[in-house]
């Protein structure tokens, strides 16, 4: 049965009912230790106040801003600092290009300088024609995998294809194709070097930067012999000296079982992509005849090419 409240009985009396002087004292003291905390943050900025050089603030204003680390400073206020003292050349940074360095160069007051730009290169056309010494199923991470007994790839230089370089790039320069390779967008491609850094093996040569104007990739990193190359990679280097034999400008050499451009010496003829019975030659560059990610793995077989054939010189018994 309900029990009824007396006549008496209140709500204050109860406990319902909160003293109006405890808020405003809680009010009050909450107030105090804003304005104290306040005070002493305000004397703490001035008492550690650094004065930051003007010209740092106006070339951080033309920096891109992707905190890539190209320049070798782990951001772009830390290149920036060193840029206005003078530590590090205007062209340091290479994601920015020219144009950006030619500001920097307004910034400063200093003369401008012409920016040798650079692009990744990839050197594997292996992917899911390579094979695997063993069935992964763990983190789908490049630099995961290459931690498990060398990795799950039997080529000891070729690419694993999880990717790591295309989450890396922080200008959505890669992405990855049907053929679990990284495909690299030059008109994307700034030449950071990111995804150099975060291939597990991009100290050895599968992701390299070279010239914009560098017109041929060799498609192939492996050192071993070329009947072990092809035992375990259909799209290997044969290192059978055939482009070094066609090449007109004496700029490519099988160096060490493998097929090397100097891009110094290299003219596009395409006589080494023509020749190379592997079709792991590609045409590439800002100047080619197609966009890179287009004519990445195809060789020859682009819609369009001829090899430019040298012609003969008056008196030349060569050939």
């Amino acid at each position: 049965m309900a029990m009824l409240a007396s006549p008496g009985c209140s709500d204050c009396e109860k406990g319902a009912c909160v003293d109006p002087s405890l808020v405003i004292k809680a009010v009050a003291a909450l107030s105090i230790i804003g304005l104290a905390a306040a005070a002493m943050l305000a004397a703490a900025s001035r008492r550690f106040h650094v004065e930051v050089d003007p010209r740092v603030e106006r070339v951080l204003s033309v920096l891109p801003g992707a905190n890539c680390g190209a320049c070798g400073n782990p951001s772009c206020f830390g290149a920036a600092e060193a840029l206005a003292v003078g530590a590090i050349p205007v062209t340091a940074c290479t994601a920015g290009g020219q144009a950006v360095a030619d500001a920097i160069a307004d910034v400063l007051g200093v003369e401008k300088c012409v920016v040798a730009s650079i692009l990744s290169l990839r050197h594997c056309g292996g992917g899911r024609a390579a094979s695997r010494t063993f069935d992964y199923s763990g983190v789908l991470a490049c630099d995961v995998v290459s931690r498990l007994a060398g990795g799950d790839l039997a080529c000891p230089a070729g690419c694993f294809g999880y990717g790591d370089c295309a989450r890396a790039c922080p200008f959505d320069a890669i992405t990855m194709d049907g053929r679990g390779l990284p495909v690299i967008d030059l008109d994307r491609c700034t030449g950071c070097e990111v995804c150099v850094r975060e291939c597990p093996r991009g100290p050895i040569g599968l992701l390299a930067m070279a010239s914009e104007f560098g017109a041929v990739a060799v498609r192939c990193n492996s050192h071993d012999k070329p009947r072990a190359r092809k035992d375990y990679c259909s799209m290997c280097c044969i290192a059978c000296k055939k482009c070094e034999k066609a090449c007109p400008s004496d700029a490519i050499h099988v160096i060490d079982l493998l097929a090397v451009v100097d891009f110094d010496r290299c003219t596009a003829c395409g006589m080494c992509v023509d020749v190379c019975p592997q079709e792991c030659i590609d045409l590439t560059g800002r100047a080619a005849i197609a966009p890179a990610t287009t004519l990445d793995g195809r060789g020859p077989k682009v819609e369009g090419f001829a090899p430019v054939i040298p012609k003969r010189v008056d008196g030349d018994e060569s050939g």
